[in-house]
């Protein structure tokens, strides 16, 4: 370590005596803290703290974006430099550096360092027996930490309940993944087993990786998958590992479809015995904001905004939308802006999926398109048009060539000169493509016949014929390509809320579904204006209501609420007896 932080117990205003008793307590703390709560921070000081007293530290994250933030802390607020005794990452690395790679081949039965393969690079497909021509990549089951399978993902129309499908696949999917591990390949998602594997089975290396650091501290807590919580108990219950620091709010626990368990999490720091810390100062949000929020989460009191936006006067607003046409809510959105005189720069529209983020984006392509041609009439448009074609556009298109020639999408292990025959085919492909300008459907069959000619002189046999990939489809006859593949040019595009959570923005839009999202309670309005009515909720509920309260509590200084106009009024009375008001 270089250099040595700025002690900040003497110097006032960089953390609040709130924030600081975070930072004194000798070992194993559960710090739970509101959005805006500034606990990165205090996390990024007790780091420093115990790096200088000596200590070894390994601080993680669940996302890379926390990772940064505490980067951030330590290297440009605290100017310190951690040595090569420490560590600093998400979660998933920390296990995939000290257990996965280096004893991942022990539990797995390979004589190969595991290598990680992603969830869609042509992984085999599960047959369910009740019918052969239903499918599931395995890539779709995700182990439990008992070695079970559950589906984690499926299509949108995938035909069986996830349950059943889960029963039936489970010997073949477990079969399928067992024989990948063997060949010394597994998911992002199955590395998480494996390395648990590792720790039960062979004791000595849970404790030689429980005993490399004095402390461990997880940030973003709620969001750890119940099989990194399980890999953590394991490190625990070797009594070598000093202490555990557990950071985060039960409140902002929205990613159960990644298995993340809020319960797990509760129960791992009760096993351990954490000692418990609650930060519910908000330096972000105004108290308008903070009132209205707590309506969405099951905190009883709202947070105390202490903030410099903490007294700004912009009321939470509601305003309607046709449910025919979402987007039309993002028009609003920049109009009322406008009014406020504030920045689009700022600014955030926020929704619960991507299906309505498309639809909010103009993105939703007028007929159907399947993703693969609509990657490259994107890329082709962007490449022939006035706009720019991007990195991740032209890797797209180097998938679909690989798909097309070998069956698998990945592209992480070809040998250098092998990626530039791809992209020399990328390009060729590219060049050899028509113009958008004539019917979809004949552009779709001509761009296949182009991909078949640069498939051709990468390998002599491809694993799919070129109509297989780009699949052309009966209602595309009639329709210009050109309409139908050129991206929509929107100022404040939507995203998703989980793409911005741990983020903020001056000003944020929350845009509930109209579809839909309950056979319960209906739509999502509802469904997120129940605890308004005292109803009881289901975990599956709760977490959606928590949805809301995230995307809200991006907001420093104003909140609005996009409903759809066929919103019951019942529900609008509702929201405005919480604090929104119509503008």
């Amino acid at each position: 370590m270089t250099g040595r932080a700025p002690d900040p117990l003497r110097e006032p205003g960089f953390l609040t005596q709130h924030q600081l008793r975070a930072v004194s307590p000798a070992r194993d703390i559960f710090l739970t803290a509101c959005p805006g709560s500034g606990k990165t921070r205090a996390a990024g000081v007790r780091i420093a703290r115990l790096a200088e007293d000596g200590r070894r530290v390994a601080a993680c994250s669940y996302t890379n974006v926390g990772v940064e933030q505490i980067r951030q802390v330590l290297s440009v607020d605290l100017r310190q430099t951690l040595g090569p005794q420490h560590f600093v990452g998400t979660l998933h690395s920390f296990l995939l550096r000290y257990v996965l790679y280096p004893f991942g081949h022990l539990a797995t039965g390979s004589k190969h360092t595991p290598r990680l393969l992603a969830d869609d690079a042509g992984w085999r497909d599960v047959t369910f027996k009740d019918s052969h021509k239903i499918r599931l990549p395995v890539s779709c089951f995700r182990f439990r930490p008992d070695g079970s399978l559950c589906i984690r993902s499926a299509p949108r129309k995938f035909p069986l309940d996830r349950e059943k499908a889960a029963r039936e696949g489970q010997n073949d999917a477990l079969r399928l993944k067992q024989e990948a591990a063997r060949r010394g390949i597994v998911s992002f998602d199955d590395a998480m087993y494996w390395a648990l594997r590792v720790l039960q089975q062979y004791p000595g290396i849970a404790v030689a990786v429980a005993a490399r650091f004095d402390e461990l501290l997880v940030d973003e807590a709620q969001d750890t998958s119940e099989l990194q919580l399980a890999c953590l108990q394991a490190l625990c219950a070797t009594g070598r590992l000093d202490s555990l620091a557990l950071i985060g709010d039960l409140e902002q626990s929205i990613s159960s479809y990644t298995g993340a368990s809020r319960t797990g999490c509760q129960a791992l720091a009760a096993a351990r015995g954490l000692n418990p810390i609650e930060f519910t100062e908000n330096h972000r949000s105004s108290q308008k904001i903070c009132d209205v929020a707590v309506h969405f989460c099951a905190r009883k009191a709202p947070d105390r905004a202490v903030g410099r936006d903490a007294d700004c006067g912009w009321s939470p607003e509601i305003v309607l939308y046709p449910a025919e046409r979402p987007s039309n809510v993002v028009t609003w959105f920049r109009e009322r802006l406008n009014q406020l005189d504030h920045s689009h720069e700022h600014a955030a529209v926020l929704a619960r999926n991507n299906l309505l983020v498309d639809e909010l984006n103009g993105d939703i392509t007028a007929v159907p398109v399947r993703p693969r041609p609509l990657a490259l009439g994107r890329a082709i448009s962007s490449l022939r048009g006035s706009g720019t074609l991007g990195r991740r556009q032209i890797e797209k298109v180097d998938e679909i060539i690989r798909y097309a020639a070998t069956g698998s999408t990945d592209l992480s292990q070809l040998s250098s000169r092998e990626r530039w025959r791809y992209r020399q085919a990328t390009m060729e492909l590219l060049d050899a493509a028509r113009d958008l300008d004539q019917d979809l459907q004949d552009w779709v069959r001509g761009a296949a016949a182009a991909l078949g000619q640069v498939v051709a002189a990468l390998v002599d046999v491809p694993a799919h014929k070129p109509g297989q990939v780009l699949t052309s489809e009966a209602q595309q006859k009639g329709q210009l390509a050109r309409d139908v593949l050129t991206p929509n040019v929107v100022r404040l595009r939507a995203q998703t809320v989980h793409d911005i959570k741990g983020e903020s923005r001056s000003a944020v839009l929350v845009v509930a579904d109209h579809r839909l999202r309950s056979k319960r309670r209906g739509a999502q309005s509802r469904m997120w204006s129940s605890p308004l009515f005292g109803d009881a909720l289901t975990e599956e509920d709760a977490e959606e209501l928590r949805i809301a309260f995230v995307a809200l509590t991006r907001a420093r200084r104003y909140c609005a609420l996009g409903l759809p106009d066929d919103t019951a009024d019942e529900v609008l009375d509702a929201f405005q007896g919480a604090g929104f008001c119509f503008p």
